[in-house]
C-alpha cells in the first residue's frame, strides 16, 4: 500500500478507500471545477453519509477543506497525493497494455484495482521495465509470441 505523509514527511498509510476518494474528488475537480458530497457519492456510488466521514477523515489529515454543505477542494499535500495516483495508474495501465497485452477496458479495471495495493518502488521499477522493452526493437513482438503461444 502507498504511502503519504499529510503533514510531517513521514510516511503513513492511506487506506485504498480514501485514496479512491482522494481519486474521485480530483477528477470531479478537473472536469467540473466544483465539487460536492453529492458529486462525490454519484461518483463514488456511495451514500453521502459515508462520503461525509470520508470527507471529515481526509480533512482531519489536511487533505481536503470542506465546510458545512459546501464545496470539497483538495489542499496541496491532497492534490500531490491525487497526482500520485494518477501517475501509478498511467504506469500499471501501460504495464498491461503494452508489455502483456490486455485490452484497454480490462488495463483500465486492473490498473484502478493494483494501484492501490503496491508500493511505489515497485510502480518504478514497472516503468524501467516499460521504458527498457520500448527501446529494445522485437521484444514486444516476442512477449506477444509467448503469449499467443501459451493460449493455444
Amino acid at each position: 500500500m502507498p504511502t503519504f505523509s499529510p503533514s510531517s514527511g513521514s510516511p503513513r498509510k492511506m487506506s485504498p478507500s480514501l485514496e479512491q476518494y482522494i481519486e474521485a474528488i480530483a477528477d470531479l475537480l478537473t472536469r467540473d471545477k466544483v465539487c460536492s458530497v453529492s458529486d462525490i457519492a454519484a461518483q463514488v456510488q456511495v451514500s453521502r453519509p459515508a462520503v461525509s466521514r470520508a470527507v471529515r477523515e481526509l480533512s482531519e489529515q489536511n487533505l481536503v477543506t470542506h465546510k458545512a454543505y459546501g464545496y470539497v477542494d483538495l489542499t496541496k499535500q491532497g492534490q500531490s497525493i491525487a497526482d500520485k495516483l494518477t501517475e501509478r495508474h498511467e504506469t500499471l495501465y501501460r504495464f498491461l497494455r503494452e508489455v502483456l497485452g490486455y485490452d484497454d477496458n480490462l488495463a483500465d479495471q486492473e490498473a484502478c484495482r493494483l494501484e492501490h495495493q503496491v508500493d511505489d518502488a515497485f510502480v518504478e521499477r514497472l516503468d524501467m521495465l516499460c521504458d527498457f522493452i520500448g527501446e529494445h526493437e522485437g521484444m514486444n513482438a516476442l512477449l506477444r509470441a509467448r503469449y499467443d503461444s501459451s493460449e493455444n
